[in-house]
């Protein structure tokens, strides 16, 4: 049985998109955003690895001066810091205000769970207007790794007070699915534009192209 649905912010609730103006000013074009957030995930999973945690915005600022530097164009520390605190202001995707809004109203609680810190994740949901049907605002900072790191989930169900099976996992990345799924939480995909199930696991039996396809999950 699901008592709670924790979702993933960057991407799964919130639109990224929305940088790629100020990506544009910085870099020049807005084609290397991706490789971008890759970069920010590529140094979260070798931060877990040599046990050198740092905040997910610090990551974000290195991957910025990589991708800068590969296409030698001069951006400072001070507007790479500048650009990822827009991260803290992206729109939600066009489902997610009314389909949370159901959840909740339905009895679900509703969780987000970040790599992200936990301050700037509280301002990610205050200024999306999401913050008002959730139930909690969580984020790694707390466990010192990142998310898919087995640790994250088992604390974000202790922190929760449910079971690990309890839990269902909602994510736009195949990583952060399969990391849940690996110590048993339950979980869902969520197909963003761009977002490819591409690892060799099954995904899980809750997919869909946006948050509407949670409304077919039994009612709480």
């Amino acid at each position: 049985m699901i008592k709670v649905m924790v979702f993933d912010v960057n991407e799964t609730l919130l639109d990224l998109r929305a940088l790629r103006p100020a990506f544009t000013e910085l870099i020049g074009s807005a084609e290397p955003m991706g490789e971008w957030f890759a970069r920010m995930l590529h140094g979260s999973l070798v931060a877990n690895h040599t046990g050198q945690y740092r905040p997910f915005a610090m990551l974000g600022v290195e991957a910025l001066l990589v991708v800068a530097q590969k296409r030698q164009v001069h951006v400072s520390a001070d507007q790479a810091a500048d650009f990822v605190s827009g991260m803290q202001s992206l729109p939600p995707h066009p489902d997610v205000l009314p389909t949370l809004t159901t959840l909740a109203e339905r009895g679900w609680r509703l969780v987000t769970f970040t790599n992200g810190s936990q301050a700037a994740a509280e301002a990610q949901m205050a200024n999306s207007g999401i913050a008002a049907v959730l139930d909690e605002v969580l984020s790694v900072e707390s466990v010192g790794r990142f998310k898919p790191a087995p640790e994250t989930y088992l604390w974000a169900a202790s922190r929760l007070n449910v079971e690990i099976d309890e839990m269902l996992m909602v994510a736009a990345h195949d990583w952060d699915v399969i990391g849940a799924r690996s110590i048993g939480s339950q979980a869902a995909f969520i197909s963003r534009p761009g977002a490819i199930w591409g690892v060799p696991n099954q995904p899980p039996a809750i997919v869909g192209q946006d948050l509407t396809c949670l409304l077919d999950v039994a009612t709480a």
